[in-house]
């Protein structure tokens, strides 16, 4: 049964009309979670039109046939979702929110994290990059000195790739910078032609990667998705179905540390999604927090006199904890394999030489449970136990060396990394990560050639089979990462 089509424009009623539509449609809807298409089949066909026009394929049936194929699919997929996806956004947007994030938010993730000196923010579905520069920008001006020192992360996520490579470039046209003082501006930024480019000081702390929130699970430490203080994922889940939103809160909650807060967007205010949380009302701004423990209200720092032109009343605290105290989301079933085996295909092997048997194998998921849930000290220690009964197993160093990498602590991670290839070099994870810390440090021929290891390992693993056995990131999600990396590294 066609969709209506009358009034559309040719080409559009065509597709609308065409009976492969539905099930194109169904495909892109599973692939992004934008369930905002379902019931705008005019706005989708008219993207599709214009997509499969530019590529010169006049049908649904060949547009499919191009998404499925091995060599093109992927790379045709990500060219629509760049048209699919919204990137329109600007700095220091929803000035009650940075407000929030100014006044409450950041001085208490600050003086909870006082002892161990870090701070972990995740921008979700962060567009061309402006949110995840404007909490950079505040946390530079507003809070430097109270965390000069400190290991401060802030990553910025999309599954958009050219809106990832713009915030890679961190340069910008007028119109971001409408909620922005001209004075503002100019300390944070140098004009370069007809755009403004964000200063060195400001974009240090700040990384972007892929990441669909749909295909991609979390938390997971493997992929630099767990263990934040603040998650700010804003006007994203409003594309997506009822279903997939209740599926996605708990995940959030399960990438907090415990205190950790989540900012949702002014279009998201389903209280009963976020039950598990304690919800703070602030003037123009609802915030979640969790809590696992007794919420103890600290005794407020001393106020400092705020540079960015954002002000608000004090929050309003309601109902403190919820009514049922907050349970964790079970983590997802680990897919345990035997130790030593010979015979793994690559890529998805557990450490040959390792010395250890089923009980070490345990131990290692527990390290890894903890790892993803933020808990770095108890991972380390978990790991360490494993690495002195065990010294020849390559995962305990390689989640070491991820346990070391959040806590800031360069030359451990990178001497563990190497430590896990050499024990194993059949293991993807460790190429990867390696690549992504020496890309860090500008050694771009080292990350390529850790990048290039790992892309070989992948060859010719099936898509859907997770990177390694207990792993929540799967082989295609992985190969995309790669390839993304390579692309920005300038390799082929």
């Amino acid at each position: 049964m066609s969709l209506p089509s009358s009034g559309a424009p040719p080409a559009v009623a065509a597709l609308l009309d065409d009976p492969a539509y539905s099930v194109l449609k169904a495909l892109i809807i599973d692939t992004t979670g934008m369930a905002f298409y379902r019931d705008k089949d005019s706005d989708l066909a008219r993207i599709l039109a214009e997509r499969m026009a530019e590529i010169g394929i006049g049908d649904c049936a060949g547009y499919l046939d191009r998404l499925h194929c091995l060599g093109q699919g992927k790379a045709e997929m990500d060219a629509l979702i760049a048209e699919l996806t919204i990137g329109e956004t600007y700095f220091f947007r929803h000035k009650e929110q940075f407000d929030a994030l100014r006044d409450l938010i950041l001085p208490e993730a600050i003086e909870r994290n006082r002892t161990v000196r870090r701070l972990r923010i995740w921008s979700a579905g962060c567009a061309t990059g402006p949110e995840p520069y404007s909490v950079a920008i505040m946390l530079e001006r507003e809070f430097g000195e109270r965390i000069a020192g400190w290991h401060v992360t802030v990553l910025g996520t999309d599954i958009n790739q050219k809106f990832l490579s713009r915030a890679r470039e961190g340069r910008y046209d007028e119109w971001a910078f409408r909620t922005m003082s001209d004075s503002l501006r100019a300390a944070c930024f140098e004009k370069v032609g007809n755009q403004w480019q964000i200063r060195p000081e400001f974009k240090r702390n700040v990384s972007f990667q892929y990441h669909n929130l749909i295909k991609s699970p979390f938390p997971s430490l493997a992929d630099n998705i767990a263990g934040f203080d603040i998650i700010i994922c804003r006007n994203v889940i409003i594309y997506f179905s009822q279903a997939t939103v209740e599926s996605l809160v708990p995940c959030f909650r399960e990438s907090l540390n415990d205190g950790g807060w989540l900012i949702m967007g002014h279009a998201e205010p389903n209280q009963r999604l976020f039950a598990d949380f304690r919800t703070v009302n602030t003037p123009g701004a609802v915030l979640y927090q969790r809590v696992d423990r007794p919420y103890v209200v600290a005794e407020p720092s001393p106020p400092v006199p705020p540079p960015l032109p954002l002000v608000s009343p004090p929050p309003v605290v309601r109902g403190g904890l919820p009514a049922k105290a907050p349970t964790s989301r079970a983590l997802p079933p680990k897919a345990l394999s035997p130790r030593g085996s010979t015979s793994a295909r690559p890529g998805s092997a557990a450490p040959a030489a390792a010395a250890g048997g089923a009980g070490d194998f345990d131990r290692l998921t527990v390290a890894r449970n903890l790892a993803d849930s933020g808990q770095w000290e108890k991972a380390a220690a978990a790991c360490d136990a494993i690495i002195a009964a065990s010294p020849l197993d390559a995962w305990a160093y390689f989640y070491r060396a991820m346990v070391h990498e959040q806590l800031g602590e360069d030359e451990p991670c990178e001497k563990a990394l190497r430590r896990a290839i050499y024990l194993d070099r059949r293991l993807v994870l460790p190429h990867y990560h390696l690549g992504l810390f020496l890309a860090r440090k500008d050694d771009s021929t080292g990350a390529e050639r850790s990048f290039r290891n790992a892309q070989a390992l992948l060859a010719g693993l099936a898509d859907e089979q997770p990177v390694n056995p207990g792993e929540k990131i799967a082989v295609g999600q992985m190969r995309e990462a790669v390839a993304m990396h390579l692309k920005l590294l300038g390799g082929a």
